[in-house]
């Protein structure tokens, strides 16, 4: 029987393209790019030009562009992100079916 998997929500195939650009970053280029030294500065320099080339696409600033590590991390992000640049709003609306980390933050 094949299986059908139907939780895209909460994780997704990862695409080959995807896989293929990685690699570099799994076996030789896994440095720290917050580190000081010339192996994780290889590293920053890459996500410094992934950055440039994703506000390309939607016509943004590079400075404009976060890359988190999570869907819960960019959640948060977002919405702090909102909460801080309008203090004068007072409610945010959200369901009782939302994920935690958002019902968490709302709170």
């Amino acid at each position: 029987m094949k299986e059908i998997y139907l939780d895209n929500n909460a994780t997704t195939r990862v695409a080959d393209e995807v896989i293929e650009a990685m690699l570099p970053y799994y076996r030789t280029l896994y440095g720290n790019p917050s580190s000081m030294h010339t192996f994780g500065g290889q590293v920053h320099r890459k996500i410094e030009e992934a950055r440039q080339e994703v506000a390309q696409l939607i016509n943004a600033e590079p400075e404009e562009i976060i890359f988190t590590s999570c869907g819960t991390e960019s959640d948060n992000t977002a919405l702090m992100s909102a909460i801080e640049t309008n203090p004068q709003k007072k409610h945010i609306i959200t369901t009782k079916v939302e994920h935690r980390c958002v019902n968490n933050v709302c709170q």
